[in-house]
């Protein structure tokens, strides 16, 4: 009997090193985002194993599933959101129509950038979960 051992690698499952992370928004469509350093900070977390995500917008939870494709491909599904009042809503309604429009990844250290068609719409900054 052969057994077989099959390692992912980041060519292969490229989220892999995504989850266990809190992706904090930094900028918004090439505006720089004030940071409190709290858990108040918009944020996205992943779970790769079940291709979804959850976070905040700044005000409101959000979640949603996501998909990889082929050349840095990402597409954001349906994001569900709390509906509280916010303070800030123009920041989360930009925050997730960035989300929404997402259609390409790029990750360097510990940087996730978001793209819309090769345009910078998002960049987070990785903190560990831990």
């Amino acid at each position: 009997m052969t057994i077989t051992a099959l390692s992912c690698n980041s060519k292969i499952v490229p989220d892999q090193s995504w989850g266990n992370q809190r992706w904090v928004v930094t900028e918004l469509r090439g505006i720089p985002v004030q940071l409190s350093s709290t858990r108040k900070d918009a944020y996205l977390s992943f779970t790769p194993a079940e291709k979804r995500f959850g976070g905040n917008a700044g005000c409101n939870r959000i979640s949603g599933n996501y998909t990889l494709e082929k050349k840095n491909g990402i597409q954001l599904g349906e994001v569900i959101s709390t509906k509280m009042s916010c303070d800030d809503i123009a920041f989360e309604t930009s925050f997730l129509s960035a989300l929404k429009s997402a259609n390409q990844y790029q990750v360097q250290g510990n940087t996730l950038v978001l793209k819309h068609n090769g345009e910078i719409l998002l960049k987070f900054l990785s903190r560990s979960e831990n």
